[in-house]
């Protein structure tokens, strides 16, 4: 297991972000800001991307391949995010497990084709901050609260874990991580840069998962791992 540095510097990384790095599209996959993703990387191509990113900083830039059947510029959505590998672990024939922390929203520019793999030419892209956020983030974590309660006697792993200390944005990213199903939906909340307008959205998605749950899911016995 190859573990890389993980105390680090988001602010320093981002403000010395360089212009080109690794691109990974993948179809039904949307990655946020101060996320986690893990990786089981195959192709000959993506493999090289690894070893190329892990000799140098460490970051690659993913994004949704909105058409798997069409692997070109078309296919690929021009927001992603700029992830940091902080876990690299080699398995047989090299292939390779990583983790992904997401940095940064990112515009892809260009795409560059004078590797095996993808990259792109990216400009950070920031979140627009809401001014009283206070309402939208108490009516977030009450919902949580609201949905944990309702899951009171079931499996922890149904339930949402909030860290109290998260921003706004912080939090909406996370949840449209693990609240949102649909792809397009995520990669709506990945483009909108207004922060209140993400939480609006979540906010919505939270309620109606919430009556759903009261008044129509029938919740599966501890056995079962997951709530769709």
């Amino acid at each position: 297991m190859k573990s890389l540095y993980v105390d680090f510097d988001e602010d320093k990384i981002i403000s010395n972000l360089e212009d080109v790095v690794p691109l990974f599209p993948l179809g039904n996959m949307v990655f946020f800001p101060n996320t986690v993703i893990p990786l089981h990387i195959f192709e000959e191509r993506y493999k090289q991307m690894i070893d190329d990113s892990v000799s140098s900083h460490n970051l690659i830039c993913m994004t949704l391949m909105q058409d798997d059947m069409k692997d070109d510029d078309l296919a690929i959505s021009k927001i992603g995010c700029v992830g940091r590998i902080i876990s690299n672990e080699e398995g047989e024939e090299g292939k390779k497990n990583i983790i992904l922390y997401g940095i940064t929203r990112i515009h892809i520019d260009e795409i560059i084709y004078s590797k095996p793999y993808r990259q792109a030419k990216i400009n950070i892209i920031k979140s627009k901050k809401t001014i009283d956020n206070d309402p939208l983030y108490k009516r977030i974590t009450d919902l949580v609260g609201e949905w944990n309660l309702l899951l009171e006697d079931y499996n922890d792993n149904y339930k949402i874990k909030v860290d109290q200390s998260s921003t706004l944005s912080k939090l909406t990213d996370s949840l449209s991580s693990i609240i949102v199903s649909s792809s397009s939906e995520r990669q709506y909340l990945l483009e909108e840069l207004d922060e209140g307008k993400r939480a609006v959205r979540i906010i919505e998605v939270l309620e109606s998962r919430i009556d759903y749950l009261i008044g129509k899911l029938e919740i599966p016995d501890k056995d079962s791992t997951s709530i769709n």
